[in-house]
């Protein structure tokens, strides 16, 4: 059994403690802002990935820096955590300027010590990878490579090359999704988040088919979850996004939402209905999945969630609770009390397991093997999270936070 107190006591410490890099832009040519927040160089390196969206603060992405921190920890390489952030409107026609300048600023950090990626509102392989080779930059991840791994020169530009080929090409037929042009990076933390809420139903002697499931967000983490979810036999009884809901008369299945999926435009739903945002509020569920933006679940949204009987929170979301200040952690533990919380630093720990095992290894496998690496860390780490806890229904998120925060004090050392 986790002794709770002393765990969210050392992770509001950890929480508060400054990072060890912070970069602050603001772009000459527009009123965007940006920040580089390297928590820390633990291994040589720090990796994390790039945001953007109106509103963005400092203070957001550190915290996120820290998240990816402890979810290193867990998943692998064993670096330290980062964060790029911008403070701009997405859908602004200047958008691509503004991505450009922002990458040359941060440059010399992603050549030697920093590794990207994409994240809310910035997509992987239509901006970040362009931008870092308008840069001579092999792949967003050669800082980690050169950084913590260590490669250069032809090994490096072969292991890179292998890891642009895996994750930029399509899945592997047991893990795509029939109809949808989507590629693994596309689908691999999505697919993470389902098997950490399987696992979990397995724990509880849950029948999927019998757990009805809400998911909030439509990009590529809620999106894939929605469908390895159905797939699996879980009943997909509505999907909110930020412009509109869809509440069917009867839960989705498998091939409706590969349908969704095949005819999404961007990160939103193809049929979002804004006037049902308010029936998707009153939609019973037995499972909710946050994959949307940081901070959605507050705690009003709390009350109506437990209202409305579901009982699992599966943080899909980086940071998907609200805080009123640097290391406010009340409205986690209160979830904690009252849901089986699957932590984001679990559930969406897809992406950097796959980089991780990419950089690591040779991929034999390609993207089955990817697939079977993600899967198998995140169900081991459930299954810890509910032994450390004692129980499969409270306390899961305490159970966690305890674990990586003592394998991050006891040092660097990778993950099998």
């Amino acid at each position: 059994m986790t002794d709770g107190g002393a765990v969210w006591e050392g992770y509001a410490a950890f929480l508060r403690r400054p990072p060890e890099t912070v970069l602050e832009w603001s772009d000459p040519d527009s009123e965007a802002r940006g920040w580089l927040v390297l928590n820390s160089r633990r291994g040589g390196a720090a990796g994390g990935g790039t945001r953007m969206r109106r509103g963005l603060g400092r203070e957001e992405v550190m915290y996120l820096a820290k998240v990816m921190e402890l979810k290193f920890a867990l998943s692998g390489p064993a670096i330290g955590g980062a964060k790029s952030g911008i403070d701009f409107d997405p859908n602004d026609p200047r958008r691509g300027e503004v991505l450009a300048r922002w990458f040359r600023a941060i440059e010399p950090f992603l050549r030697a010590c920093y590794g990207t990626a994409g994240d809310l509102n910035v997509d992987e392989a239509r901006d970040v990878v362009p931008q870092c080779h308008a840069l001579g930059i092999r792949h967003p991840q050669q800082g980690v490579a050169r950084g913590h791994f260590g490669l250069e020169g032809a090994e490096l530009e072969r292991r890179l090359e292998a890891m642009q080929e895996v994750l930029h090409g399509p899945p592997d037929a047991g893990h795509g999704v029939a109809g949808a042009d989507l590629r693994v990076i596309d689908l691999v933390t999505g697919y993470g988040v389902a098997r950490a809420a399987l696992r979990l139903l397995e724990h509880q002697g849950r029948d999927p088919a019998a757990t009805p499931a809400l998911v909030e967000g439509f990009g590529n983490v809620g999106g894939g979850a929605a469908w390895y979810l159905a797939e699996a036999g879980v009943p997909i009884a509505g999907i909110v996004d930020a412009r509109g809901a869809l509440v069917p008369n009867r839960p989705l299945g498998a091939s409706e939402v590969a349908d969704l999926l095949a005819r999404r435009t961007g990160n939103t739903l193809p049929s979002g209905d804004p006037a049902a945002r308010d029936r998707f509020g009153r939609a019973h569920a037995a499972l909710y999945v946050a994959a949307a933006a940081s901070g959605t679940l507050d705690a009003g949204v709390l009350d109506s969630l437990e209202s409305r009987e579901v009982g699992i929170l599966a943080c899909g979301a980086n940071r998907p609770f609200t805080s009123e200040a640097p290391g406010d952690t009340r409205l986690e533990q209160e979830a904690d009390r009252r849901f089986a919380v699957i932590p984001d630093v679990i559930a969406n720990c897809g992406a950097a397991r796959s980089f991780y095992h990419l950089m690591r290894t040779e991929p034999e496998g390609g993207a089955a093997e990817v697939f079977e690496s993600v899967r198998a860390v995140i169900e081991e780490a459930l299954d810890r999270a509910v032994d450390r806890a004692g129980s499969a229904t409270r306390g899961l998120l305490a159970a966690t936070l305890g674990a990586l925060l003592e394998r991050t004090a006891a040092g660097a050392r990778d993950p099998a």
